[in-house]
């Protein structure tokens, strides 16, 4: 302590000399970093890469950027503190390092929240409270807010604002401002019931009454639907929470529904055989489902206008679109071979006329 008084004494006879000292201290902490990063946290990333998790590699990436800023504010801290300044300049440089060193402290600790929650959800698996990736990912957003709120809140008390004064002093600013933002809220609440009603989660398939496609994002204020003709939808979540939602991916089964029209000419032994084995067909079918209360259906519904309507009704097993297309191909082709052995055809739509009395062509005109 004693050679670094002297040594100050020394600099302040020199011209310009705490000048030169407060530029050497702030350019030796800016190379301390440089040897910090290229030794410090290598040596550091050799360690953690020889964990089985990856949670501390991201942590240690997560908080690199804020601790090399924690350089530069320790390197003009004591910069200030060899420059003899005003004792108003004095005053107000230490406010604003102090509030660089919150800062600092705030950031490092809204870049460590993603990679600790994943701490927090690993252990909950591993508890057998497992949750979904939508959740997590609206609970870290939620943190990193009110780290943000906090944070804002302490640097600007730091340097001496008042938030608690100036938050009472909005008055009806405040009212309108809380009027303006009721939407957000309303948004906030959306968000909040649809995790926990678990009314879907990323990449269902959901109809609403003003869009269908595939959740790509559950956010905080909206959710963004990717359409089937590939476009993007910004969906409101309390649209969302506050009317009926349709949610396709949690279907059991996907059902086929058709109805086979016969020509009228084909008689009823024909019928009552084609019948028949449409429902053998059916229920020995390896990707049909047999359980369920209504699970097939194959009857005579009607006499239609231009031929004998049969309606089948059943589920197949799975529930994927392309598969389930591939097998009502397969059954179509099916049905009309059943048809065609039953010595009988579809018909098509046709119109008959009849008329009462034929024009008299004999007369001749005078």
């Amino acid at each position: 302590m004693l050679l670094i008084s002297q040594a100050l004494e020394f600099i302040k006879e020199i011209p310009y000399g705490q000048e030169i000292a407060a530029m050497g201290i702030f350019v030796f902490f800016l190379l301390l970093r440089t040897l910090f990063t290229k030794i410090i946290l290598s040596f550091a990333r050799k360690i953690t890469s020889k964990t089985v998790t990856t949670i501390d590699d991201d942590l240690l990436t997560a908080i690199e950027r804020p601790v090399r800023f924690l350089f530069v504010i320790i390197g003009l801290s004591l910069a200030f503190e060899v420059h003899e300044f005003g004792s108003e300049w004095l005053s107000l440089s230490l406010k604003i390092i102090e509030a660089f060193y919150l800062y600092t402290f705030f950031w490092a600790v809204f870049c460590a929240v993603s990679p600790l929650s994943r701490i927090f959800f690993s252990v909950g698996h591993k508890m057998g409270r497992s949750i979904s990736e939508d959740l997590q990912h609206f609970f870290v957003r939620t943190v990193e807010v009110v780290i943000l709120i906090i944070g804002a809140v302490a640097i600007f008390e730091q340097v001496g604002i008042n938030i608690s004064a100036f938050l009472g002093g909005l008055g009806l600013a405040g009212m309108a401002v809380a009027l303006a933002a009721k939407d957000s809220v309303a948004n906030l609440f959306g968000t909040i019931m649809i995790f926990a009603d678990r009314t879907f989660q990323k990449g269902d398939w959901i109809q609403s009454p003003r869009v269908e496609g595939t959740v790509e994002v559950i956010g905080l204020r909206v959710s963004k639907i990717r359409t089937f003709s590939k476009a993007l939808v910004n969906v409101p979540n309390a649209e969302l929470a506050n009317n009926p939602i349709t949610n396709w991916s949690r279907m059991t089964n996907r059902r086929i529904k058709m109805t086979i029209g016969l020509e009228y000419k084909s008689t009823a032994d024909q019928l009552e055989r084609i019948v028949e084995r449409l429902r053998d067909f059916i229920a020995t079918h390896p990707d049909v489902e047999a359980k369920g209360p209504v699970a097939q259906m194959v009857h005579l519904v009607g006499f239609g206008p231009s031929s004998i309507d049969i309606n089948l009704y059943y589920f197949t097993k799975t529930t994927n679109w392309e598969e389930w297309r591939q097998i009502r191909n397969n059954h179509i082709i099916a049905f009309k071979r059943i048809v065609e052995e039953e010595g009988t055809a579809f018909a098509f739509p046709s119109t008959s006329l009849y008329l009462e009395k034929m024009p008299d062509t004999t007369g001749q005109m005078n």
